[in-house]
């Protein structure tokens, strides 16, 4: 009988985690694209502002922004110093897919950081800055649907994995 009990506990913890990890990838993926707003925020300001080369202004960007998106921009900054002669569009598409693979950004979310890249480094300061807010502009609508979709999946998931492992143990004894 008190084993029952004790498979009972671990099968709800054990389900009930699963719907915690579930739910989590909502809530990073706000958190990560939240961050994303705020280094595109910083990319635009250092372009206007500081007219900085490059692969200088990735590494300056990068440093300031969250681990996982930094990562993109420093991956890129180290692909431009090697100078293999791609363009910084392919440079960006390499630096893009592999340092996203494993985070919670959905193939949508990518595509805006892939367009990113089309224009950045190959025209004067004011397109960039026009070609940087579109971006801001899709981010930001991404951002607030990831909001909702937070809202309504991170307590399904929640009662979700209780709920399984609860009708596991019902199904089982």
């Amino acid at each position: 009988m008190l084993l029952k009990v004790v498979y009972s506990i671990v099968i709800v913890c054990c389900s009930s985690l699963l719907g915690f990890i579930f739910a989590n990838t909502y809530i990073e993926r706000t958190k990560l694209l939240n961050s994303l707003l705020s280094t595109i925020q910083m990319l635009e300001t250092e372009i206007v502002y500081g007219a900085t080369p490059i692969p200088i202004l990735l590494e300056k960007v990068g440093n300031k922004s969250r681990k996982e998106i930094g990562s993109i921009f420093f991956t890129a900054a180290d692909l431009l110093s090697k100078k293999q002669g791609q363009t910084f569009e392919e440079i960006w598409h390499i630096s893009v897919s592999k340092e996203t693979e494993g985070t919670c950004f959905n193939k949508d979310d990518i595509e805006i950081l892939l367009s990113l890249g089309k224009n950045l480094g190959i025209s004067n300061c004011e397109d960039q800055t026009k070609h940087i807010r579109l971006v801001q502009e899709d981010l930001k609508r991404h951002y607030e649907l990831s909001i909702l979709e937070q809202g309504r999946n991170v307590k399904l998931f929640k009662n979700l994995g209780f709920l399984l492992g609860l009708s596991i143990i019902i199904i089982l004894y």
